[in-house]
């Protein structure tokens, strides 16, 4: 017999908590037990319950990347040597510009998603990266506009 998944632990309340939160955290939790039909203390229990057992990882404003001065999304692609992989990703680690580090399959080891204010500082940080003892390689990829960033998960 399979272990169950974790999804299967949740009722409907938490799902739709889940939802609500993702679409506004501004939400109080009164205004939360008002739609889902629960008390106030109750959504509070839950949103803890939710956060201890992994299921919300943090609740955060989404800020506009344009509105910070963050004109230049990029995605990069890195080969590299897999002797010194962890010494890499450690280093990656290091630079605020990079939002989001990947490991993959396929010819790059790591793909990132990185947010520059300009041209110069991406040069500036390519050479960086490019730099790192082990990198091999690296491919990069200017986004000239985003068409779809959903970062939702909707619960089974």
């Amino acid at each position: 017999m399979g272990v169950a998944l974790p999804i299967l632990d949740l009722d409907d309340i938490d799902k739709k908590l889940i939802e609500l939160l993702q679409d506004n955290a501004d939400l109080t939790y009164a205004e939360l037990g008002k739609i889902l039909g629960i008390s106030p203390s109750t959504v509070y229990t839950r949103v803890k319950r939710l956060k201890e057992r992994g299921f919300i990882k943090r609740i955060v404003a989404e800020v506009s990347p344009e509105m910070m001065g963050y004109n230049l999304r990029a995605l990069v692609f890195l080969s590299v040597d897999v002797k010194k992989y962890n010494n890499i990703m450690n280093e990656l680690l290091k630079y605020p510009q990079i939002k989001v580090i990947y490991d993959i399959t396929g010819e790059w080891t790591f793909a990132l998603e990185i947010m520059v204010r300009d041209h110069k500082e991406l040069t500036d940080l390519l050479d960086k990266v490019g730099s790192i003892e082990g990198v091999q390689q690296t491919s990069t990829a200017v986004v000239l506009r985003v068409i779809k960033e959903d970062r939702k998960v909707t619960p089974i």
